[in-house]
């Protein structure tokens, strides 16, 4: 998944620190991120993408951006984000969208770029009070943002989010709920998801999103695994259920393109080389293990009996 690095390791803590040449520098502009391609991945987007490098503080020369404030590491390496609305782009780099990052190479810059630009709209979104519009300020020490005006403290934004296996494995049956949903630009089968509402466990969450956008009542919650989503500013966090009595999907038609049940031997083979999603995994974990998945699921840190 995008934040399995490989020998990197991310440290998030905030440090106190002055920029240095070789660091990392992060700057975003129309939902794109300052990037240069470097070669040319597979012809499988989710198998390989292109291989792509991030600026250093020392490719901008005698025109490095101001407004610096500091991300995180990843290992020795240091990332900092230009809050500036423009920078002077080194020769070669430009601006690709984030959404195309997905799928680049390697697997820590895609991780630093992805994560960087949750930061950056958590800033851009923040230069003015919530509570009483004063403009705002950096904390000093932390990643905070404070308003001399009132005090207010603001954190970066996190929001909490489900998917869920539907299955049914009632008998020799073995099979799984997957939806499309409308008005993307991507047709892939993907899981029910939704985010949390206030006031809501994430296993209400469950119990309700699978009844709004396919009709499903579901019982033996599981979870699985959590994963960070910047994209959407998401800890999106995967359960496996069992359908619960009448196994036919109504589907919102408002959300949803579609959602049907599939067979493992129908399932189609588009996540099996997903190294990015949640979503993939766990589909790509059903059409291998079946009912398997509801016993153990590797990698997975608990189980919740979730049935009162």
């Amino acid at each position: 998944m995008i934040q399995e690095i490989g020998e990197h390791v991310f440290c998030n803590e905030y440090v106190v620190c002055e920029p240095a040449a070789g660091d990392y520098m992060l700057h975003y502009r129309d939902r794109g991120c300052l990037t240069r391609v470097t070669g040319a991945g597979g012809a499988d987007a989710w198998a390989a993408g292109d291989v792509f490098e991030l600026p250093r503080l020392r490719d901008f020369g005698d025109k490095a951006p101001d407004q610096l404030v500091y991300a995180f590491a990843i290992g020795e390496q240091r990332f900092w984000i230009a809050l500036c609305d423009e920078v002077c782009a080194p020769e070669g780099f430009t601006y690709e969208a984030i959404s195309w990052l997905r799928y680049a190479e390697p697997a820590h810059l895609l991780f630093a770029a992805v994560t960087g630009s949750q930061l950056d709209r958590w800033y851009r979104d923040n230069r003015f009070c919530p509570r009483c519009g004063h403009a705002t300020e950096l904390g000093p020490r932390s990643r905070e943002i404070v308003c001399p005006e009132c005090a207010k403290i603001t954190y970066p934004k996190i929001c909490p989010g489900i998917i869920c296996g539907v299955v049914d494995c009632e008998g020799e049956t073995e099979r799984i709920a997957l939806t499309r949903y409308n008005g993307r630009t991507t047709a892939l089968w993907a899981l029910v998801a939704g985010f949390t509402e206030i006031g809501e466990p994430l296993e209400d969450t469950v119990r309700r999103e699978v009844m709004e956008e396919i009709g499903l009542k579901v019982k033996n919650l599981r979870f699985y695994k959590s994963q960070p989503w910047s994209f959407s500013d998401t800890l999106l966090v995967g359960f496996w259920a069992e359908v619960d009595g009448d196994p036919t999907i109504r589907v919102d038609h408002e959300e949803l393109k579609e959602a049907r049940w599939f067979t493992r031997d129908e399932m189609t083979l588009e996540r099996a080389d997903d190294r990015v999603s949640l979503t993939g995994e766990m589909i790509e974990q059903f059409r291998l293990r079946g009912r398997e998945v509801l016993v153990v699921s590797p990698g997975a840190s608990a189980v919740l009996a979730t049935e009162q």
